[in-house]
């Protein structure tokens, strides 16, 4: 990646004064502040959990914050925190955030087709705003819960137009836990389990404009080390964004620097032999924009950015051959280096809104451009973008949505590199189109009707089991793993801020998302006897989903809050944690009765969820702090969500059973103060 021209560019901006010109508001985002989802049950408090009850959102597993926006898996989700994408948005994927609750102060949720300035994504897109820096005291957030203990500080220094913001959060709890049990053994493994995560921000006036130094990251560690038999696995993520934001000319300009490192570790095995393998990837980019308002009627954006992204995968084979008495047995390694990718993704993209009246017309263009090596591919795209708003009145408003766009193969889970190793399966393609309304009513209420429709002209979801990236033709393995097919959908809100003591966050969402896919056709053997191309619906696809969130302040500085979640059941058609579907058949050579796989367009749906999640809190003072202790509950209900079946036999007889979890029920009793 050159930098020559980012340099000139930020002296340029450096030598131009003007004032700072807001970013125009296109698409049609859903907007929040972090103080209208801080009392929602069920999120523990967290900003980025409350998107589980948005329109157009489904999930994987209940209580696991990993969003399916319109049947997409979670992968394809973009989440950014002021400009930033966070690569891992939970810790372990499933845990607590991975960013301070209390260093967000609001996001924009994109359902469809996002502004130009975003690309990469089928799904959805997520903009977290920072917490604005403090200018003039010191402030400072402290937290404790039954699993982590956290600290946010804000530092101003008024003198230089300096202000730092400094946050993380531990994991007590885990750690707690395994020190406890590793002393109460004498021998065996040890067990570990270590969750972190830190932010620091330090913003600087530089003339009318700021520099700004971001760094933040997260680190998870969790299972077996030690002698004997072993297995452990570890995440971790780091971003460092320099940035620049300056007038220029008649608008801003920005000019930005990311540095970040990502890492998945595992290790398995015995004294005897063991394996670790860590995938990582390495990333340096660069973007940079401008903005400005030309005129009342017009607004215009251009930017761009590329990234520089390196993927490896490390594999580290320990064994000692010989009889385990033996002590002089030899210890014998192995250390294998195999580079996945060396992927360059870079991209231009240019938007303006015309505003005339009750219209506004926001056309876009972005030019996507994915070189991958060793494997050579060079591919340029082009993703038209077009957003429409018409006020027919002072309380109803029409919105229209539109745009092409890429993505390479998606997982059900982040990983690192494996959007850029996955560019060898060659990339997704959809066209995104939305229409909807909104309307102002009575109280305070705001509601919103969308219908979608996402012509799938070329998707890949891949589970987290899939190797297809280490295929030996990965040309023949994308084409095969290749899908043409179709979303389409309803999407409801109804919405009540909080005031005059209560709010309200209802959404229902009706969802198709479709596949053409070849099928295998079994005989009563469970013999493969041809094959079919048909449309299946998508293993992730929940038909209707339902959220209904009310939150009631009471005297005495009491709030309580209850969130009720329903949703119809996926297909059970296997894939991480799901168990696919087994109709009765023959053996061949017994002639007796046995479990066979069902063909997939025929498989069976898993059982609907209702789950009713609680919160209560009370608010005071003790001198210059303000308490706040509660109490929040995911699955007060105790429901229990059935996402997989064991096929058997007893007593000479089939037997289809769900699979045995008790229902999982997370608490969370913690109190904070605020200087």
């Amino acid at each position: 990646m050159r930098t020559t021209p980012g340099v000139l560019f930020a002296l340029l901006v450096g030598s131009v004064s003007q004032a700072e010109q807001p970013r125009p508001v296109t698409g049609a985002p859903l907007t929040f502040d972090a103080s209208e989802l801080h009392d929602l049950a069920g999120t523990w408090g967290e900003p980025f959990r409350a998107l589980m009850v948005m329109p157009g959102v489904s999930h994987i597993v209940s209580g696991a914050s990993l969003p399916v926006v319109r049947g997409a898996p979670p992968s394809s989700t973009g989440f950014y925190l002021d400009g930033v994408r966070v690569p891992q948005l939970q810790h372990l994927w499933v845990g607590p955030a991975a960013i301070h609750p209390e260093l967000v102060s609001g996001l924009d949720f994109h359902r469809g087709p996002a502004p130009a300035r975003f690309g990469r994504e089928l799904g959805g897109t997520v903009e977290a705003r920072l917490l604005a820096p403090s200018t003039d005291t010191v402030r400072a957030v402290a937290s404790i819960d039954l699993l982590d203990v956290g600290l946010l500080t804000q530092i101003p220094v008024t003198a230089t137009g300096t202000e730092f913001t400094l946050a993380g959060r531990f994991a007590y709890t885990p750690w707690l836990a395994a020190t406890v049990l590793n002393g109460m053994r004498s021998t065996g493994p040890d067990l570990v389990l270590g969750l972190f995560d830190y932010q620091a921000r330090v913003t600087q006036s530089v003339g009318k404009g700021s520099l700004r130094l971001f760094a933040f990251g997260s680190s998870d560690d969790a299972g077996l080390k030690g002698e004997g038999d072993v297995v452990r696995l570890g995440t971790t993520f780091q971003r460092v964004d320099l940035r620049l934001t300056h007038p220029l000319g008649v608008g801003e300009a920005e000019a930005a620097v990311t540095w970040g490192r990502d890492s998945l570790g595992a290790t398995g095995g015995g004294n005897a032999s063991r394996l670790t393998a860590q995938l990582s990837e390495r990333i340096l980019g660069g973007r940079m924009s401008w903005r400005a308002a030309l005129s009342q009627r017009l607004a215009v954006e251009a930017g761009a950015d590329v990234e520089r992204r390196l993927v490896d995968l490390e594999q580290s084979t320990t064994f000692h051959p010989g009889e385990p008495e033996d002590p002089n047995r030899p210890t014998v390694t192995t250390d294998v280096l195999q580079s996945l990718a060396r992927a360059t993704f870079a991209a231009a993209y240019a938007q303006a809104t015309w505003t005339e009246d009750r219209w506004q017309l926001t056309p876009g263009l972005r030019v996507e451009g994915y070189f991958l090596e060793p494997v050579s591919l060079n591919q340029l795209v082009l993703e038209p973008r077009l957003h429409a708003r018409a006020s027919l009145s002072e309380t109803v408003t029409l919105r229209l949505g539109g745009g092409l766009l890429h993505q390479p193969p998606a997982h059900y889970l982040d990983a690192p590199g494996m959007d850029a190793a996955g560019l060898r399966l060659g990339l997704q393609t959809a066209l995104q189109l939305e229409v909807g309304a909104d309307v102002r009513g009575p109280a305070g209420f705001t509601f919103g009707a969308d219908v979608f429709v996402h012509p799938l002209l070329r998707t890949m979801d891949l589970d987290v089991l899939a190797f297809d990236v280490l295929a030996d033709d990965p040309v023949a393995r994308g084409r095969a793993r290749a899908a043409e097919g179709h979303g389409y959908g309803v999407e409801l809100l109804a919405r009540r801020p909080l005031s005059e003591r209560w709010s309200l966050l209802a959404s229902y969402t009706f969802q198709r998302r479709t596949l053409r896919t070849r099928v295998e056709r079994r005989d009563e053997a469970g013999r493969v006897v041809s094959t079919e191309e048909v449309p299946l619906a998508s293993a992730l696809e929940q038909t209707h989903v339902l959220n209904t969130s009310v939150v009631v302040k009471l005297p005495w500085g009491l709030t309580v809050g209850t969130t009720l979640h329903y949703n119809t059941g996926a297909p059970e058609a296997g894939g991480l944690l799901f168990s696919y579907t087994q109709r009765p058949g023959v053996d061949a050579e017994r002639g007796t009765e046995r479990w066979v796989p069902a063909d997939r367009d025929r498989v069976a749906r898993l059982p609907g969820f209702f789950r009713v999640d609680g919160r209560v809190s009370k608010t005071g003072t003790l001198g210059p702090l303000a308490l706040e202790a509660w109490l929040d509950v995911l699955n007060l209900s105790l429901s229990k969500e059935t996402f997989r079946y064991t096929y058997g036999r007893r007593r000479g007889a089939l037997v289809r059973e769900p699979f045995g979890l008790p229902p999982v029920t997370l608490p969370s009793l913690g109190l904070r103060a605020r200087y």
